[in-house]
């Protein structure tokens, strides 16, 4: 537009130009801002990305609103010609025609251009990487078909055939260290051919006071809102906080409430081409309205890799060239390790090989498994006793249509904890839970520990001791249940889930949890008790066979 309307070159920097866009792209030091109906004077042309980002007054006001499409191979030579450029072949024009602005700008002002230089021109825009695309990793099975997706509609909004705002521009990755969060940015990065923008809440925190903490929030968003196109990866993201459900007063509440409106406010205002991603080992502290529709509405949470998947990332980080079946055999040695912990344990081995000047073998990872020691007899009995417990409870009560025991016969003594039996389940359907169905959670819950009693009258320590176990779980859903889902002997209301779940309450209400407690470990201890055989033997199967499935006809299925 500036060669159309020979306007001179040292008017393109005026603030209020003749020509101006309506969204102008965030520089610092800019200071270009929305276009707003007091800023017209002046103004002959006005461009924008889309009609929804000029205000209607504006739109009301011009003379003549013109849609432009996507430029095709004669419009690229036609606007060579307007710059004083000889045209380029209609192949070459071809190939540049549906690329991003900033790749048919430079290919206008060039000269001449080679055909090595419009190869050049085509991945302009896509970022130097030296990581790898997602799809070449193992794992992240669940999240690749929403990955998939986000490519072809980046790569159609890159064609200008997909507005921006239909594209899914946000995603939260939960689950413990280790499991691949930091890699999957990068990797994701790549697959779109994005930046990565990389930052934690916590190196926001860092800068200082309040005003300190939302500049450095402001940077992180400024460099990735350059139109460019960039994944903005922020780790530690449950520590961007929580607003109160009730104002309290307290200056931490107003603290918290300033930064998340101004994080709110920048996920509203974010330009094209940015996809965030958050990293989190605590989904349930993120604010809900950061995850509500048109902000970061997708969560996946990442699991410690299964066998298959431990062979798979073996494999990867061998770069395929040992056995994949001895890779299965290794990576079922190493249950319970994440994804970094595997791709550890492969660079210690390459690191013995290279001590003794040759390639990677298969002894090497096998040297570098970790010690295990066996369980005793009698100590995976008591395993299959615990396991047995909630299996037959959760099939007594409802819970679920079947249930699949496994027991292990060693452990790892470095790991910090030792999960040598668990249980899983074929949940029945409970989308509006009751309070008898709440009760019947915390019953199979404790049914571990009621069938240690059951059979050997002691109990064992492996109930509780850490978050996500049987008796932490039981402890949360009691206290959801008295305190914010308003079951209890009082219909009351003491905060939201995740405000009661991790705190006592008031005394009067803590001591209506424990008797909870106390009635459904009793009721679960009763059951097993009267069923002691069956739990004897069902635990006696487990140790024999490693595995046992039982479904709600009473059939038990051993592997």
């Amino acid at each position: 537009m500036h060669l159309l309307l020979d306007i001179e070159r040292e008017e393109w920097g005026e603030q209020y130009g003749k020509i101006r866009l309506a969204s102008p792209v965030k520089k610092k030091g800019s200071a270009d801002k929305q276009i707003s109906v007091f800023d017209l004077k002046g103004l002959r042309v006005l461009i924008a990305n889309h009609i929804a980002e000029v205000p209607k007054d504006i739109r009301f006001a011009a003379q003549r609103i013109v849609d432009v499409e996507t430029p095709q191979a004669r419009h690229i030579n036609a606007a060579r010609r307007v710059a004083g450029r000889s045209p380029i072949s209609n192949e070459h024009a071809a190939a540049l025609a549906g690329r991003p602005q900033n790749v048919i700008v430079a290919a206008i002002f060039k000269k001449m251009i080679s055909d090595k230089e419009i190869a050049e021109l085509i991945d302009l825009d896509r970022p130097d990487v030296a990581g790898p695309c997602l799809f070449e990793l193992p794992g992240y099975h669940d999240v690749k078909p929403w990955v998939r997706g986000l490519r072809r509609d980046v790569e159609q909004w890159r064609r200008g055939s997909l507005v921006w705002k239909e594209l899914s521009r946000g995603v939260i990755l939960s689950g413990p260290p280790g499991t691949g969060k930091t890699l999957f940015a990068g990797a994701f990065a790549t697959t779109l051919g994005f930046r990565l923008i990389a930052t934690t809440v916590g190196a926001w925190q860092s800068a200082g006071h309040l005003n300190d903490t939302l500049n450095a929030m402001r940077k992180s968003f400024d460099d990735a809102n350059d139109g460019r196109g960039a994944v903005l990866f922020i780790d530690e993201f449950d520590s961007v906080g929580t607003r109160p459900a009730r104002p309290s007063g307290h200056h931490n509440d107003q603290y918290w409430q300033i930064v998340i409106n101004e994080f709110l406010s920048m996920l509203n205002n974010l330009g094209e081409g940015v996809v965030v991603v958050g990293a989190t080992n605590n989904p349930e502290w993120i604010d809900p309205a950061i995850l509500r529709a048109g902000r970061i509405e997708n969560h996946f949470t990442l699991t410690l890799p299964d066998a298959s998947t431990r062979a798979e990332i073996l494999r990867y980080h061998t770069d395929g060239k040992l056995s994949f079946e001895a890779l299965t055999e290794i990576g079922g040695e190493l249950d319970g390790k994440s994804a970094a912990s595997l791709e550890e344990l492969v660079r210690y081995a390459r690191q013995d090989a290279r001590e003794d000047n040759r390639e990677l073998e298969v002894r090497d990872l096998r040297a570098r498994l970790p010690e295990k020691r066996p369980y005793t007899l009698e100590q995976q009995f008591r395993l299959g006793v615990h396991e047995a417990g909630h299996a037959l409870v959760s099939l007594a009560l409802g819970y679920a249509s079947s249930a699949t025991i496994e027991i292990k016969d060693s452990f790892d003594p470095t790991a910090t904890s030792f999960p040598g039996g668990q249980t899983s389940y074929e949940l029945l359907d409970d989308y509006l839970p009751t309070e008898a169905t709440l009760l019947n959670r915390i019953a199979v819950a404790l049914a571990g520990m009621a069938a240690e009693a059951a059979v050997f009258e002691h109990r064992s320590v492996g109930s509780g001791g850490v978050v996500g176990s049987d008796v932490e779980r039981a402890t949360a859903i009691a206290r959801r249940l008295v305190g914010s889902y308003g079951l209890g002997k009082s219909p009351v209301f003491l905060g939201a889930v995740e405000e009661v779940v991790n705190k006592p309450l008031p005394d009067l209400f803590e001591n209506e949890v424990v008797e909870i407690l106390r009635v459904q470990y009793e009721r679960a201890y009763t059951m097993l008790v009267d069923e002691r055989e069956r739990v004897v033997g069902l635990a006696a199967d487990a140790v024999a066979h490693g595995r046992v499935k039982i479904e709600r006809a009473g059939q038990a299925d051993a592997a």
